[in-house]
């Protein structure tokens, strides 16, 4: 069972990609308390690891807001990711543990069992960054890890917004099935095309975008 920490912050997560908390938005610490029942403590070790994703910004003395969206950092995160995702998926396939691809198959076998249910959709979005998430743990290395972790949140708000429908998210999980089989099989070549080839055509939906109306101003202190 999950801890209320974790299932706060899976929900808190998922309501600032999908933008039912829109950029600029507020956080108050109190509200956000008593909608989760979690204390001060778990509530700001849930906005710190929001902050390390690049999900909220936080001002000393003045609040936390979720963070503006910005097409220019969206362009340079994907220029990082696609290369990254490619060498996570080499490293991977050399320092994958059994218990990992365990994890990934109880993944694949539970979205296979919910995909045609309603109203999962933040059930598989979760399922969806867990699955990366083994991936890049499974490098052995933290800092690419971190890094990874920072990029897909970015890329997840602009993926939500842009392309999001249910169908496609139940699409990518053809990629991730293909990714455990080149796991298994240890094929390193095709583990790199396949995380490669995961990432998101933004640029078709791309001509005409407007970022959501926000405030910015409060950041600048």
């Amino acid at each position: 069972m999950k801890s209320a920490k974790k299932t706060a912050y899976e929900n808190l997560r998922y309501r600032i990609i999908s933008q039912d908390l829109p950029p600029g938005e507020l956080l108050k610490e109190k509200e956000l308390m008593s909608h989760y029942s979690i204390g001060r403590t778990p509530l700001r070790d849930i906005f710190i690891e929001l902050q390390r994703e690049g999900l909220i910004k936080r001002v000393p003395r003045a609040g936390t807001w979720v963070a503006p969206m910005d097409i220019g950092l969206l362009k340079q995160t994907m220029e990082v990711r696609i290369e990254l995702e490619g060498l996570a998926g080499e490293l991977a396939v050399e320092r994958i543990s059994d218990e990992q691809i365990k994890k990934l198959e109880f993944i694949i076998k539970t979205v296979d069992d919910i995909e045609f249910k309603e109203n999962v959709d933040e059930e598989l979005l979760g399922y969806e960054s867990a699955f990366h998430n083994i991936i890049y743990s499974a490098t052995g290395n933290p800092k690419l890890e971190e890094i990874l972790s920072e990029l897909q949140s970015v890329c997840a708000r602009f993926w939500h917004h842009l392309l999001f429908s249910k169908k496609e998210l139940v699409e990518l999980f053809k990629n991730q099935r293909l990714m455990l089989d080149a796991l298994k099989k240890k094929d390193k070549k095709k583990c790199r095309q396949i995380m490669r080839e995961h990432m998101p055509d933004y640029s078709k939906n791309m001509k005409g975008y407007k970022i959501p109306i926000q405030d910015n101003t409060k950041f600048r202190f």
